[in-house]
């Protein structure tokens, strides 16, 4: 289970790293870029290093199980360095934004400290991948582990301060939730960081210490991992959400206009558009060409029923709706377009005509549709109120007592 959720983690990352770094985006500053690569290939690394795993087939290889340890904590290390350069240059104060060599300096420190604390303590590697050392050495192990701990918090207090404005203030949606994930990504490493504490109070009391993450350890990690690739691409991909979004929009209009395309297509057979006149087409492109088909459609039938158009209709759907509810607001446009359709149907079925009603049918004079995505909206709103409302049947049983 260890060595699964180290590899998961390791492979996540790594392919993070390998997206970014195939993927060139303008306008993107290339010091963030190159600190959020070299962080992920690194970490990347150092999971799949640091699983029991790897260091139990490198150590029966033949490679010194210390060397192979020291370098995988050499490489996290390394990782938590280039955070820190991504969070001074993501600080949106400028400045808070310390020039990077402040940082080099504190990077190379903190590696060869931990380096001299390890040979310092001269510990041993057993046959389980537990680190062991004589009670002279106990402190040197758990100060190494304390320092590594200690630098990971800073580093990603530092970044989780410099992304925390840009959770609301991010230009998109999706680029605000990649943000809030990235953050929740730093909680979790922050407790992952705090993880490593029981290491010290083990190597206090009893002189051994896991040479390779445990299960707890690399679990957190493989969440971390997952949680910064899914905020990455969440954060890059505005235009396929974007487009996904707008996709099911589109269905959920195309089976709005349903009920009403085929009551007046029933009514009015030649409105329908020849069917060889329809394009080979595929995908999000026949799916519009349907839509748009079918909101033309729509509104040539709207045309030919203008001369049907009944001049009570506005008044009766009002005296219903103030009938229901007194206090209930007056009728949207969409509601009288929609019984002014039902009822010039009806009229249409019995030969009624009204020559004198006004050119534009109820409901537009005051509406300007500038494209034909707002055409598609309005009739879809059109579309519900003329399946869906309980009005519609109401005034249809006005118009017939006032016929018979």
């Amino acid at each position: 289970m260890s060595d699964l959720a180290a590899y998961l983690g390791a492979t996540v990352l790594v392919l993070l790293a390998a997206g970014m770094s195939a993927v060139e985006r303008r306008g993107a500053r290339r010091p963030i870029r190159r600190a959020g690569l070299t962080f992920a290939l690194c970490e990347g690394c150092s999971l799949a290093l640091l699983a029991p795993g790897t260091v139990h087939a490198l150590t029966r290889a033949g490679a010194p199980g210390l060397a192979v340890i020291a370098a995988g904590d050499a490489v996290r290390t390394a990782a938590i360095s280039f955070l820190m350069l991504l969070a001074c240059a993501l600080n949106p104060r400028r400045r808070l934004r310390r020039r990077p060599w402040g940082h080099l300096a504190v990077a190379v420190l903190v590696q060869l400290a931990m380096l001299a604390l390890l040979l310092g303590a001269r510990p041993r590697l057993s046959a389980d991948g537990e680190l062991a050392t004589a009670a002279s050495g106990r402190w040197l192990l758990a100060l190494r582990v304390a320092l590594f701990a200690g630098y990971a918090l800073w580093a990603l207090a530092e970044l989780f301060l410099a992304l925390l404005p840009q959770a609301d203030l991010a230009a998109t949606r999706a680029l605000r939730w990649g943000v809030r994930l990235i953050l929740t990504a730093i909680c979790a490493g922050m407790l992952w960081t705090l993880w490593s504490y029981d290491d010290i109070a083990g190597m206090l009391r009893t002189g051994r210490q896991d040479g390779s993450e445990d299960v707890v350890s690399n679990s957190l990690g493989a969440l971390c991992a997952a949680l910064v690739a899914t905020g990455a691409v969440l954060g890059r991909s505005d235009a396929t959400l974007s487009a996904t979004a707008r996709w099911f929009r589109l269905c959920r209009c195309y089976w709005l206009l349903g009920p009403l395309w085929s009551a007046l297509r029933k009514a009015m057979p030649y409105i329908a558009f020849p069917q060889a006149a329809r394009p080979r087409l595929a995908g999000r492109l026949r799916l519009e060409f349907a839509l748009y088909r079918r909101v033309i459609e729509i509104h040539d039938g709207r045309l030919v029923l203008r001369p049907y158009h009944h001049p009570a209709v506005s008044a009766w759907v009002a005296e219903i709706v103030q009938t229901a509810d007194p206090r209930a607001p007056e009728p949207s446009d969409a509601l009288l377009e929609a019984a002014t359709i039902a009822t010039a149907l009806e009229n249409m079925r019995r030969g009624r005509r009204f020559t004198d009603v006004a050119e534009v049918p109820t409901g537009d004079s005051a509406r300007v549709l500038t494209d034909l995505d707002s055409e598609v909206l309005w009739l879809s709103r059109v579309a519900w109120a003329f399946s869906r409302s309980p009005l519609i049947p109401l005034v249809m049983a006005r118009l017939r007592e006032e016929e018979g």
